[in-house]
This record gives C-alpha cells, structure tokens and sequence, in this order.
C-alpha cells in the first residue's frame, strides 16, 4: 500500500503475475436440508389434501402427513427451500413451515477438497507444502468445508474497482438485485437500481460495478468463486452473494468522497431490501489515506448497521502503531486489519503490522485468483489477505446467522493459529483459521491448540510477472521477475520453466541470478496454440532451497473471419434476380474492412452489393437476362482483409448455387 497525499486511496496489493455443482443438499441458515423440500404444519381445521389450494398456490406434490395434527411434508419441482418456507409462512392456513433438514452420524467430519482444477495452487487454502510452503500454513478451508461451504444468503459487499460480473467462475455467486430499488445519499442526490443489477459505480453513480482494472475481479475469487464446479479455482465460500461496490478506476486509484458513498450504498441497500440485500460484511483491500473523520463516521454507520468491516494492513512495511495507514488502523469496534503471511507461515515482508492496530495474519502471496475476461492471476498483497478474512467471515455466517458483529468479530480474532512471525506484530499473535472460527461458532467447543511452527530456515522467494495475454502468432510478451533472499541468503538460483502448455514458447534470461537481481521471461502463443486460459511454473533452485510461482496465460485467437450466405441456393427464371445475404463471423476482435469479390457468376448477369443499415450483413443481388444460359452455377463470394498481425491478407470464401430455369 502506497501512501497518497490528501483523501487519494491506493490497491493494497502488489502484482507479481497476473453452474452450481451438483448437490444432493441446500444450504439454509448454514446448515443442509433436502432439496425442494419442506414441512409444513397446517392450522387446525386445514388439511393437506391434493384439492387444498394452498397445495396449489405453492406448487406442492408429493404429500406425506407425518402426524394426525396436519404435519406434512412436501416437494416442489423448482422452488429452493428458502424461498418455500418465505413463502409458506406467510400463508394464514400455515401454521409454521420449515425445511427438511439433513442429520448425520456423528463421526469426526470428512474434508470435502472441492474437484476445480487450479485447487491445489490455492495454498492459502490447503497447503500441502507445495512451492516450497510450510504444510499446513493454510486458513484450514477443507475441514471447515465439511461444516459448510456457504450460503447465498450471506451478502458480502465487494468495495473495491467493481467485479467481473460476467465471469464463469463468479457469475453465479454475484448478487443481483430482486426488484428495483433507490438509495438516497442527500435530499437532492438519488439513484434507483433496476432489478438484475449487481451494485454500484460511485465514480459515475450509476449501478453498474463491471471492473476496469482487476483488483477487484480478483478479491471476488478469492471470497467466493464457484467452488466443485470443475473449472478454475475455488473460494473461501463455493456459495455466497458478492455485491461489487466500485470506487477506484482503472488506474486503481478512488477517493475518500466515492469510498464513502459506496459504503452508503451497502448500508441503505441493506435497509431496501433486507430479505436479499442482507450485507453482513464489508471487504476493502485498499488504504492510504489520512484520518479522515467522514470515512471513520461512514465505518461506524456500517457496524451500526450491523455490518463487519474488513480492512487491509497496508503494503508498506512499516509499524502502523507508529505510522497508521487508513482505514486499517482505525480502531472502529466493527473493523478487522489484516497482515499478509506467505506460504511458510511468514510475515510477508511488505506487510504493514502492529500490535494494537492490526489483527490477525492471512495468506496474501502468490495468491491465485480470478481476473477479467474469465482469466486467472496470481497476486500478492494485503489485499490478497484480506478477502480471506472477508470469505471467512461469510462461512462463519452461513453456519451461524444469528451472530452479531461483535461476536462475528471476536470468533474470527480469537480462533486463530499462533504463528511465530505474528508474535507482537498482530493483536491476536496468529494467522486466520477458518475451521476453528466456524467450529467454535456452531459447536461451542473450544479450539484446537494452536500449531507452532518451525524457525524459517536462510531460502529466497521469487516475485511472478504480470498475467500474460497473448495471441495467437503474434507478438511475444515479456515481464520481469526478482529474487529477494530470506534469512541473509545470497547464493545463486537456478531459473527453469515447467509445465508448459502445448503451443506456447517461453525462456528466461538469465537462467541464474542471485537475490536482489532481476531476470526477464519472455513467453510466445505459437501458431499451433490453442486460445483458452493456461498456466506454467517458474521455478528457482539453489542447493536444498527452492521456490515456485505460478504465472496465468490468456491465449486469444488471432484477428479473422468468416462469411456466411443464406440461402446456400437459389432458383430463377432467365431474365430474373436473386439475393443473397453474405455476413461475416468476427474472431479474435477482429475490426478491419472486408473487401468482397465473387466468381463464377453466369453470363450475360451483372451483380450488385448492397450493406443493409446498422448492420454488417451485405445483399448480393445478381440479375439475369434472357439470354442467360438456363443451368446451375457454383457462384464464388470471396472475402479478402489485411491481416493484423502484419502477415499475408485474410481471405475466406463461401460457395452458393444458383439455377437459371426457363
């Protein structure tokens, strides 16, 4: 985190690279009930016949009565629990209805490791040593996913540059709003959202919070990316409701002023639409600021609000006891400030700390993510370790939605893992543990001892490039990458590249380098590659120590296309004409001109093109004469374009039929 002059707020981050799944069970209140499913207690006098109209009204089959006191329990072909029981208790022939809760033996739980295939970078969650990581130096998110995995009811709101909400591995876990609602920020200043909208823009006050740089997209995954869907990476939350609330631009940079209207908009969106816009948790990975008395006043209408706010430490490496950095150091009784640890379980070297004015520890390096454009990247940052603590948060929630700020406050800061590193550099002296925080709060029990880690040995780390985003037989990119040592390490490192995909060339210049010192990797989509979104590892050796980054690649197809006619055929009589509709396919973000010409027209025809108006399908009319000569003719359409990547033109053709008759 950088500190900027005036109310200017800067990412707390620092880049070093760039359908639901199927379920035998639904989430309600944190806890499993059968899907669809629901008991229903009839008032005396009213019973659960297939003529009742309540049956009807709510779209019940499949009756079974429990008891002779109208108990009964029914099925709905679409309807979610939740909305079945809203619905039902409302009903005045209802005497209560509620979901079909599952139960369980009870046998120690059983982990549930989620099948997306980027899971096991995600060390932060699950670290089994990987890349050179400590075992075990991990938020505990497995065990704790076998207590809950979220709810969509649990809303968290995302301030921050907005959110890919397009993405594939977000789409389904971004808020939408149910039904039109307006927010008031002054007597004069309002703004109604329309349903179907995903938050805020408080930069053009307008309610859409679609991301322009991709700080936010990758806060977002990091909460809440579709978890068990087969695809990508997973969140701290497989469900949840992530509300984006844009306040910084494309540069990364917003202002005090447009932070706190997006705080003003959670609060009041909240109070709109309580039943879906529920907010219970604030995630800001951003700082820099001075003591702003207006953004402390906004903090404290959030938590009276009822909404925790969880705020980064700040990427400045200093003692925020000493020099504070905001909000994080704000001692709001609703704010939790968060350090970033890495993959050993260390006090990440850029991370802010302090003993009374930051909380706990979360992994905030080489943190794998979602980016825009249905990319991945890895990021590091406090800003990386705060929506750990955000995710947290919501699990915490979806298991125990009857907690209050200040308890949900105290469950996660007192259930964390005493780590070395944190000693005296946090409040609580520990890393986040999400297993314990959700245990504590559903059980009761107290939590397990606390792990105490080994001294960290003399090793180096690597920073990753940005996220690479190629096209296909087009130029190569390059970004560079830095050693630093740990531990008074000066030896030289080896550099090597692994897992390359198919189709991509990459190399590293130097191959050796000692810390301090930087290399360049430079990395080429061959013409043979595939576009999609990929990964590779850079990794560094020096005798017994090592260390692995993980770099995203976006592979684009190169600019082209294609034409298409309709109809493939055509009849006319000698002397009459026939139109075609030729329209180009546009791949790779092609934007050139199409010149077309065409061949094997009959004789004595001439031939006319025509664009129709707002659109980029052109008329091919050709017109016969009588002394055409009557057969069928393969006609030619013929599409030439130069290509962008500086090679020979584009060109591309479509064959149609045309029958002269008498």
């Amino acid at each position: 985190m950088t500190n900027a002059a005036g109310s200017s707020i800067a990412l707390a981050a620092l880049f070093l690279s760039a359908p639901v799944w199927a379920q035998s069970f639904e989430i309600v209140d944190g806890r499993k009930a059968a899907p669809h499913e629901v008991l229903v207690k009839f008032r005396p006098g009213v019973r659960a016949d297939a003529g009742s109209y309540v049956v009807r009204m709510h779209e019940l089959r499949q009756p079974r009565e429990l008891d002779d006191t109208g108990l009964t329990h029914f099925s709905s072909g679409s309807k979610p629990v939740a909305q079945l029981v809203k619905e039902l208790s409302a009903d005045p022939d209802v005497e209560y209805a509620e979901p079909n809760y599952i139960v369980e033996t009870q046998s120690a739980p059983v982990p549930a490791t989620p099948n997306d295939p980027m899971f096991s970078l995600l060390w932060g969650l699950k670290n089994t040593g990987q890349n050179g990581g400590l075992p075990n130096a991990d938020i505990e998110a497995v065990p704790a996913w076998s207590v809950t995995t979220g709810t969509r009811s649990v809303v968290v709101g995302v301030v921050d540059t907005g959110i890919d909400y397009n993405h594939p591995d977000l789409k389904v876990n971004v808020w939408s709003a149910p039904a039109a609602f307006t927010v008031q920020f002054g007597p004069n200043d309002k703004i109604t959202c329309a349903a179907g909208t995903h938050g805020y823009d408080a930069i053009n006050n307008i309610c859409d919070p679609m991301d322009q740089n991709g700080h936010g997209t990758h806060v977002s995954g990091t909460i809440g990316a579709a978890g068990n869907n087969s695809a990508g990476v997973a969140g701290v939350n497989w469900a949840v409701s992530m509300m984006g609330l844009r306040f910084m631009d494309a540069t990364g940079k917003g202002t005090v002023a447009n932070a706190i209207r997006a705080i003003q908009f959670a609060i009041q969106a909240k109070a709109a639409l309580p039943n879906s816009a529920g907010i219970r948790v604030l995630s800001n990975s951003w700082g820099g600021s001075g003591n702003s008395q207006a953004l402390l006043d906004a903090i404290n209408q959030a938590n009276a609000a009822g909404i925790l706010f969880v705020a980064a430490a700040g990427n400045d490496g200093a003692n925020m006891d000493a020099t504070p950095s905001y909000p994080g150091a704000y001692r709001a009784a609703n704010v939790i400030s968060v350090a970033a640890t890495d993959n050993t379980d260390t006090l990440a070297s850029f991370s802010n700390y302090g003993s009374t004015t930051v909380d706990l520890g979360a992994p905030g390096v080489n943190i794998a993510s979602t980016y825009p454009n249905s990319g991945y990247a890895s990021m590091s940052g406090t800003s990386m370790a705060t929506p750990h603590v955000a995710g947290a948060a919501a699990l915490v929630l979806a298991a125990c939605a009857s907690l209050d700020t200040p308890t949900l406050r105290a469950t996660l800061v007192n259930n964390v893992d005493a780590v070395g590193s944190l000693t005296a550099k946090t409040a609580s002296g520990g890393r986040l543990n999400v297993y314990k925080a959700v245990t504590a709060c559903a059980t009761g029990s107290s939590a397990p001892p606390a792990k105490t880690p080994p001294p960290v040995a003399p090793g180096f780390t690597l920073s990753a490039p940005a996220a690479f985003a190629l096209t296909i037989g087009g130029a190569s990119a390059s970004a560079t990458t830095t050693a630093s040592g740990v531990g008074g390490f000066t030896s030289s490192i080896g550099l090597s590249i692994t897992g390359l995909p198919g189709g991509l060339s990459a190399s590293i210049t130097p191959p050796a380098v000692t810390p301090g010192a930087t290399a360049t990797l430079k990395v080429t989509a061959l013409p043979s590659a595939v576009a999609g979104t990929y990964s590779f590892t850079l990794k560094g050796v020096s005798g017994q120590s090592n260390y692995s980054v993980v770099v995203a690649v976006t592979v684009s197809a190169p600019p082209n296309f294609k034409l298409t006619a309709t109809p493939a055929a055509a009849s006319v009589q000698a002397g009459g004409s026939a139109s075609f509709h030729i329209t180009p396919v546009l791949t790779g973000n092609f934007t050139g001109t199409i010149a077309l010409q065409v061949s094997g027209l009959p004789p004595y025809s001439t031939t006319t093109f025509a664009q129709q108006p707002g659109s980029t399908t052109v008329v091919m009319t050709i017109a016969t004469t009588a002394r055409t000569p009557k057969t069928s003719y393969s006609v030619v359409i013929v599409g030439t374009a130069p290509s962008a990547l500086g090679a020979s033109l584009l060109k591309q053709s479509v064959p149609v039929t045309l029958k002269v008759t008498n």
